[in-house]
């Protein structure tokens, strides 16, 4: 399966997320493929930190491609379980060309309005894509969300996307936590990191039950 994590915004959270789903998906012993597409190279620095300090680990693949990716993502699709594909928040020839052949892709976004106006651009892509990929399912998740729950923007985001039904958005948020950060640094995804504090509990949760919406539903 092919699962691009793509949008046309920067910093709403889709390496975190990528490398968080590669965690969880490797924890319960499948075979993970990472193609990071982003020449900031933030996934790729995690897997790199990843091998060199935490060797125990569950092993996650990585690789980095640009450009025309299409044709490179169907051959690791032939040799892995998963293919989780993390682009720049931009219109990218990678992001054009992954849609084309991935099975879900998946829109983290923060609920913030500069996020939410870039849906109507990223709906008109995935509109072209699906003419050369009719089966591609559109999927959506808040990320970065604020974790005080007297502040509304997650509702305002929600009803904000019910407008767009071409876009299913996923009932799991991914709050913004410190300990997102903490477990990026040390090459690990929250769902390893050992730490017994509020926070690190609910985000396992969150990263459990979104990787749960992604590859259990249909």
């Amino acid at each position: 399966m092919i699962i691009l994590i793509g949008g046309k915004k920067g910093g709403s959270g889709k390496s975190t997320i990528t490398m968080n789903l590669a965690a969880e998906l490797a924890r319960q012993k499948k075979d993970v493929m990472i193609v990071d597409t982003d020449r900031q190279s933030s996934t790729a620095e995690w897997a790199t930190e990843r091998i060199r300090n935490q060797s125990t680990l569950p092993e996650i693949f990585c690789v980095q491609k640009y450009n025309e990716i299409h044709t490179t993502l169907l051959d690791l699709n032939k040799r892995y379980e998963y293919v989780l594909v993390d682009t720049a928040g931009r219109d990218a020839p990678e992001l054009r060309s992954a849609m084309i052949v991935a099975n879900k892709l998946l829109i983290p976004v923060r609920p913030s309005q500069l996020d939410l106006n870039t849906i109507p651009d990223i709906q008109k892509i995935i509109q072209e894509s699906k003419l050369v990929n009719p089966n591609l399912l559109t999927l959506a998740v808040l990320s970065m969300a604020p974790t005080n729950p007297i502040v509304n923007e997650a509702k305002e985001a929600q009803e904000f996307l019910a407008e767009f039904p071409s876009i299913t958005l996923l009932k799991t948020i991914v709050r913004d936590r410190k300990i997102y950060r903490d477990a990026v640094s040390e090459g690990l995804g929250v769902v390893e990191i050992n730490k017994t504090s509020e926070s690190a509990r609910k985000a396992k949760k969150e990263i459990q039950d979104l990787a749960k919406e992604i590859f259990n539903g249909n």
